[in-house]
């Protein structure tokens, strides 16, 4: 670095002259010396603090970038803490360490008033959901940034808004929420004790959450208690019919299915999770709407002792094999009274469904 480009009589040279010493020194050293970090970080603090013209604002931040490229885990850490909380701070140089390892991003993506939408929304789409979690901690984040963290449906960038509460929550922020909570209540808990909560969205989690929190709702929220005790009742009687009578499922049971297909919430892992709770009823209201097929069709497919119609139906809607057979042996309740599946009738649903493609399995099921 040429420093004579400097202006001898600027204030600010001496302190870049000090940083670059600082920055040769602890190069050199072939220990990790508290010391130096100590002086380094102060040195950038004391230059950062400085009014400088454009031109030495611009070395600054070609040195200071330099530095934390090189600069081993620890020091960049220290710099990314103090640099979080200044105004100041070239944007290069902020975006460097908020695309460095999360442990330097982490204080910078959370606190520096240097990065506006644009720059977050960069790093929203370029990097993964640790980084997310950081930028939903921001004590500070307009409406357009929630609703854009909140659709990444990632249950740790959820808890980091539900738990932030320096923001409030839009209402599309928060009905999306709402619907990530049904299958968490680590987020369903925290989510409950928004000042943002309605009783509508309240409804919603009621069947979803344990006692604790279903005498929350009761207590602070007016439900609509018909409906959910509806819901209530089906899972309870779900959970105690005798495994003779038939599956079908309840208009409820349908409905919430329709609910989840329209969120695009109804995914092959949400119906084999119903059917590891034993809730099979549900599984048939959620495949029936998964595959269009009319509920007697259905039926009729899974109660086959071979699965043939199991195997066209799940090669039809492309459901990979391993889920198609995790589905043919948590329904063989409605197949056979015996508790063991038939290992021949599985070997021979397999087969079936290796042989068929899936283009073969959508004609077989329109002629249905």
């Amino acid at each position: 670095m040429d420093l004579t480009l400097l202006d001898k009589g600027s204030s600010v040279t001496p302190l870049i002259v000090r940083l670059y010493d600082n920055h040769q020194l602890y190069s050199l050293a072939q220990d990790k010396k508290p010391e130096a970090r100590k002086e380094l970080t102060q040195a950038i603090a004391d230059i950062l603090e400085q009014n400088v013209g454009a031109s030495e604002n611009e070395l600054i931040a070609d040195i200071l970038i330099a530095l934390t490229r090189q600069a081993e885990m620890d020091l960049r850490q220290a710099i990314a803490e103090r640099l979080a909380v200044m105004e100041n701070v070239p944007l290069r140089l902020i975006l460097q360490l908020a695309n460095d390892d999360i442990e330097i991003a982490a204080p910078v993506l959370r606190a520096s008033p240097v990065l506006g939408d644009l720059d977050l929304v960069y790093i929203i789409k370029s990097r993964g959901p640790k980084y997310w979690q950081e930028i939903a901690a921001r004590p500070s984040l307009t409406p357009y940034m929630i609703n854009m963290l909140a659709e990444t449906r990632d249950i740790g960038t959820a808890l980091s808004l539900v738990e932030n509460s320096y923001l409030t929550l839009t209402d599309n922020a928060l009905s999306i929420l709402t619907d990530l909570a049904q299958n968490s209540q680590a987020l369903a808990n925290p989510l409950l004790h928004r000042p943002e909560m309605t009783s509508d969205l309240a409804s919603r989690l009621f069947n979803f959450v344990g006692e604790e929190l279903k005498a929350y709702i009761r207590s602070h929220y007016e439900v609509e208690s018909g409906s959910v005790m509806k819901a209530v009742d089906d899972v309870i009687l779900e959970f105690t019919e005798q495994p003779e009578k038939p599956y079908m499922p309840t208009e409820s049971m349908l409905e919430a299915a329709h609910q989840y297909k329209a969120k695009g919430q109804l995914t092959v892992e949400l119906m084999i999770s119903s059917l590891r709770r034993g809730q099979i009823q549900n599984f048939v209201a959620q495949f029936t709407v998964y595959t269009g097929l009319a509920l007697p069709t259905v039926d009729t497919i899974l109660h086959q002792a071979r699965g043939q119609g199991l195997a066209v139906a799940c090669r039809a809607f492309e459901i990979p094999k391993p889920d198609f057979i995790s589905i043919f042996l948590l329904t063989n309740p409605m197949r056979s009274t015996v508790r063991v599946v038939d290992l021949k009738d599985m070997g021979r649903a397999i087969e079936y469904y290796d042989r068929l493609k899936p283009q073969m399995a959508r004609e077989l099921i329109k002629q249905d």
